[in-house]
């Protein structure tokens, strides 16, 4: 092997590995950039081809610069920045001949590995990203010394990291939190809820081939049963005859609930960012973190962008089988109006809701007339419901009779505000996928769902889910047909092993992304760190000294590999010393290898001819310098050399 391929193969390999979380992120073209590139480099070391020219070079990075423009445009997220390193690193081993573009190099590959937090913190990320540096610090060390033996370079490595871990568990501890992201880059196209803040036909039908997880959720006691694990997120009021909206004003903060309404259900919710003020909260929530409000419409906002996965708690109170919620309706006050215009007008809809409203008195009664409607007249299911026109609820109701739970919903909403009674659209979720290992729910972005509410002076807001008028076995089932998994279900391998994984991660993720301001404070007062005065002096105090245990490790472990570089030429002429030493022949004081090879050749004539052999394989390595195979020979030779007594 050469000296350039011998440094330039472990740079390669470390950014392969440092690149490859991020590959099903980044555009299609740049993994084949990357690929090609670096592909040519591999090739270079068995065909010897040329090294592209200064002019080459430049070419190549203004085409990546100009497709890195064209993809991204003006948006900056960490799947641009990404993307910018990688076109870096794909180019920059056609400068690495000279050991500082070399250096260069692994520090860019040290960047790419710290940009996998962009995409995830999970446990299995993190461990990845130790594993990745430690083979970029294997590289690293490598490069400086490309005499030295693989294993050498990946035990100094190995001790590197292992003495550095400690001072990082500290500094994670008691190093001054920060909100936001890592490098405040909010990239919004890694993780969302699923749903806008407009709702037309297909809006949800599009999200049942989703499986990312939307949220996980853990109970403080039992599980509420599956008819009522309904996911509040946003509450859709306004109506232009196609698409609902979600209109922010004439929704003031709900009152404060009382601690602990009857019936309330306490559970702990870990989403992902999904960069909006948006909670999902089992419905109706009663109560919400410190840093949350609940809003007139029952919705759970946060008072903050969601940009890094975060742990709530929530309290709230579900409804009886009738869709009535136990508690009190604010009197003399008229419920919010909702908006329908008539921009885009469903005149065979409005005539039908006027038909069916002089037959019922009561909004009860009304209600059950549109899902009687639904339920009577050949109206099927569909998670692939046929396009709709410009007047989408007529289509929907008198031609097509096919529809998602969005069809429903709005169609049921509209139906009701012509008939006189306010009624709105809930986007949300339904259901859970419950992991057996770690007792909680796993609700995916397939789970989502859309439902209504309309207003009865008597109760309040009451749930109503059209879908269960021609779908009612939904709750049981999920959007792809398949039934929703419960303790009772039979797990295969396979899926035993990925919900022991999730709840793996998900215990980590919990402490890790839940250890906030608040819990720091609670260890530095549990530390006796944080009161004022010499709290303060203390912990500088440890910081600094844990900081130079930490520096006088690793500066021995690095002087005792100096020291001892353990080359590989040494260490078998050492062994073919000790096994001279035990034929009766060592080397006299000042006496050099060469001579005392000459010395045994003269005393053991029977060896006279090995010994030559190896003696020139000693010569070549110590006084030429492409040795290529020649140490391995040389290693082989002696450990195969058998030397009988005399």
């Amino acid at each position: 092997m050469t000296r350039e391929t011998a440094q330039t193969l472990p740079i390669i390999t470390a950014l392969i590995i440092a690149i490859a979380p991020h590959t099903l992120g980044l555009p299609l073209w740049i993994n084949l950039w990357c690929a090609i590139l670096w592909g040519y480099m591999l090739l270079r070391m068995k065909t010897g081809w040329p090294l592209p020219g200064r002019i080459l070079r430049y070419t190549l990075t203004l085409v990546s610069i100009l497709g890195l423009l064209a993809t991204y445009r003006v948006r900056l997220g960490g799947d641009a920045f990404v993307g910018l390193l990688a076109l870096m690193a794909a180019i920059k081993p056609f400068e690495m001949p000279t050991h500082r573009h070399r250096m260069i190099t692994i520090l860019l590959t040290y960047f790419i590995i710290i940009t996998s937090l962009f995409r995830s913190d999970s446990l299995f990320i993190l461990l990845y990203m130790l594993f990745s540096v430690f083979i970029t610090t294997t590289a690293l060390i490598r490069i400086n010394t490309p005499s030295g033996s693989f294993k050498t370079s990946a035990k100094l490595s190995f001790l590197i990291q292992a003495g550095a871990l400690p001072l990082v568990l500290l500094l994670f501890l008691v190093f001054p939190r920060l909100p936001g992201s890592l490098v405040g880059l909010e990239d919004q196209t890694t993780a969302a809820t699923g749903f806008s803040d407009r709702l037309s036909p297909g809006s949800i039908s599009r999200l049942i081939q989703d499986e990312t997880p939307a949220f996980r959720v853990e109970f403080e006691g039992n599980i509420p049963p599956a008819q009522q694990l309904y996911w509040r997120g946003i509450v859709f009021n306004a109506f232009d005859g196609r698409t609902w909206t979600a209109l922010r004003d004439g929704f003031p903060e709900a009152p404060t609930a009382r601690k602990n309404p009857d019936g309330a259900i306490s559970y702990t919710v870990v989403t992902p960012p999904h960069f909006s003020h948006r909670l999902m909260a089992l419905d109706r929530p009663v109560q919400g973190p410190s840093w949350s409000k609940i809003f007139g419409d029952a919705r759970l906002v946060s008072l903050k962008k969601i940009v890094q996965k975060t742990a709530y708690n929530a309290v709230s109170v579900l409804p009886d089988n009738s869709g009535r919620w136990n508690l009190p309706v604010p009197g003399g006050h008229p419920p919010p109006r909702i908006s329908i215009s008539e921009q885009i007008p469903n005149p065979g809809a409005r005539k039908l809701a006027q038909a069916l409203g002089k037959e019922s008195a009561t909004p009860e009664k009304k209600a059950a007339a549109v899902l009687s409607l639904f339920n009577r007249n050949g109206f099927s299911y569909s998670t692939r419901p046929p396009r709709l026109g410009r007047a989408p609820v007529d289509e929907f109701l008198l031609k097509t009779k096919t529809g998602y739970c969005e069809h429903y919903a709005s169609a049921f909403a509209y139906m009701m505000n012509i008939m006189g009674v306010p009624a709105r659209v809930i986007g949300g979720y339904l259901g859970g996928e419950l992991n057996p290992f770690g007792n909680y729910l796993i609700v995916r972005k397939a789970y989502a769902h859309a439902w209504a509410e309309y207003y009865d002076q008597a109760w309040g807001w009451v749930r109503v889910d059209p879908t269960l008028a021609v779908r009612p076995d939904r709750i049981a089932v999920h959007p792809d047909g398949t039934f929703v998994r419960n303790q009772k279900t039979a797990l295969s391998f396979l899926h035993k092993t990925r919900y022991m994984m999730d709840a793996l991660n998900l215990k980590w993720e919990t402490w890790f992304t839940g250890y906030s301001l608040a819990e720091q404070m609670n260890l530095l007062n549990l530390l006796g760190l944080a009161q004022k005065g010499k709290g303060a002096g203390t912990l500088l105090a440890l910081l600094t000294a844990l900081t130079l245990a930490v520096f006088l490790t690793l500066l021995t472990i690095a002087m005792k590999f100096k020291r001892d570089p353990k080359d590989p030429v040494k260490q078998a002429y050492d062994l073919f010393l000790k096994k001279m030493n035990r034929a009766g022949l060592s080397p006299d004081p000042g006496q050099d290898p060469i001579e005392f090879f000459r010395t045994c050749m003269d005393k053991r004539p029977d060896l006279a001819s090995r010994l030559q052999a190896i003696m020139d394989l000693y010569v070549d390595l110590r006084y030429k310098r492409d040795t290529g195979a020649l140490p391995r020979a040389f290693a082989d030779s002696i450990r195969k050399l058998k030397i009988r007594q005399q």
